[in-house]
């Protein structure tokens, strides 16, 4: 493989080095980084599709675009990197590499090497293809760039996405949390587990800004929702600080809370089987983790944060006010009864609550800044004024 040409890319600042390759140095490369990342796209196999034409064109002897990958391994100074030392990188580091665009035609390659044979795939090997690597990307820098690149195709969901590039936290956790993934059939039960896919839609309920599910894969909102971070520190990892926020929130809390169990009286039906028994089983749940992390990033689009490391140093004041934490517990679990009760569709409701309290929380402007048990009032009057 050969460097061509380097082209800087400064909106998300990360040098482009575009290779010459044959297409089995190429395959070679790229073999592990498609069998080991469950999260990759399901392939299009029907041989109807634009695909199996592709195939066909390829054995003709056609062009193929460029396909275009990101090296994830931290770089000294991409922008002044050479050619032989960028090579040297990508073919030293290929675990550490991402499809960004290409992946389709990835697969075309792979089964035209798997069906050829003697000669005919000695030949087929040494094709040269054009390959684009990004040098020094950060992991929001990829997200970008892989929306931007499938504009003809229907792309993955943010979440998707963002689960793809955030696989590495499943093996080395956060400050001791181990990452659990639902596919793996456990559920995340212990203080030292949070389970992967909510912490995933914690994060893009921050990145969104909004806290209700996406339903549906719109490119342009997902680039709307990417842009939102143009203010951000572009030299830290985001999903690691939001980690880092939601966990000393989370600790403090139960903290606060110190074991305390609500337990329902008997009288009371409706809330035999409480939402939440524990502050741990409560703010555990996906719906309050979506809606800390839409109100974290509309409080800094309100400029009322400059960062999530201010919610890290915030936890440290949160309190319960004048109540005790058996109240507290009590008033969330009351909470989700009544939204049980008088709306629709009561996760997104749920959802909703949780946004509004969290934004009463950690807003220094609000009357009940910091304060655990009386931000819940307050949430419930802004829920109401939305839904009724």
């Amino acid at each position: 493989m050969r460097v061509v040409s380097f082209q800087y890319d400064r909106r998300i600042s990360a040098q482009n080095a575009l290779f010459e390759m044959s297409i089995g140095e190429y395959l070679d490369l790229t073999r592990e980084i498609i069998d080991n990342n469950p999260y990759q796209r399901r392939r299009i196999a029907s041989s109807k599709t634009v695909y199996a034409l592709l195939r066909e064109d390829i054995l003709r002897g056609c062009v193929l675009p460029p396909v275009v990958l990101a090296l994830t391994k931290d770089i000294d100074s991409p922008d002044r990197i050479d050619g032989e030392t960028a090579a040297r990188y990508v073919s030293e580091n290929p675990n550490h590499l991402s499809i960004l665009d290409g992946l389709q035609r990835t697969y075309t390659l792979r089964d035209i090497e798997q069906d050829l044979t003697d000669s005919s795939l000695a030949e087929f090997r040494k094709h040269t293809l054009r390959v684009e690597v990004y040098l020094g990307l950060n992991k929001i820098g990829i997200l970008y760039r892989m929306l931007t690149l499938n504009t003809g195709q229907t792309p993955m969901s943010l979440r998707q996405q963002i689960e793809m590039l955030y696989l590495d936290y499943l093996d080395v956790g956060i400050e001791g949390v181990k990452f659990i993934r639902e596919v793996d059939g456990a559920h995340a039960t212990n203080p030292g587990e949070l389970n992967f896919k909510d912490t995933i839609d914690g994060f893009t309920s921050y990145l969104e800004r909004d806290e209700l599910p996406l339903d549906r894969s719109d490119l342009l909102e997902n680039i709307k929702s990417l842009e939102n971070l143009s203010h951000e520190n572009a030299a830290t990892d985001l999903f690691e600080e939001y980690v880092r926020a939601w966990l000393a929130f989370y600790r403090r809390t139960l903290e606060v809370c110190d074991g305390a169990e609500y337990q329902p009286e008997e009288d009371a039906p409706e809330q035999s089987v409480p939402w939440g028994k524990t502050a741990a089983q409560i703010f555990r749940k996906p719906q309050a983790m979506a809606g800390f992390g839409a109100a974290l990033g509309k409080l800094k689009d309100f400029d009322k944060i400059n960062s999530l490391s201010d919610i890290i140093r915030e936890v440290e004041g949160l309190s319960l006010a004048s109540e005790d934490a058996i109240v507290f517990i009590e008033k969330i679990n009351e909470t989700m009864n009544w939204i049980n009760k008088n709306t629709k569709k009561i996760g997104n409701a749920q959802r909703m609550f949780f946004q509004f309290y969290f934004r009463d929380l950690f807003n220094p402007e609000s009357d009940s800044y910091l304060k655990l048990e009386p931000s819940i009032a307050s949430a419930i009057h802004k829920l109401e004024s939305q839904l009724f």
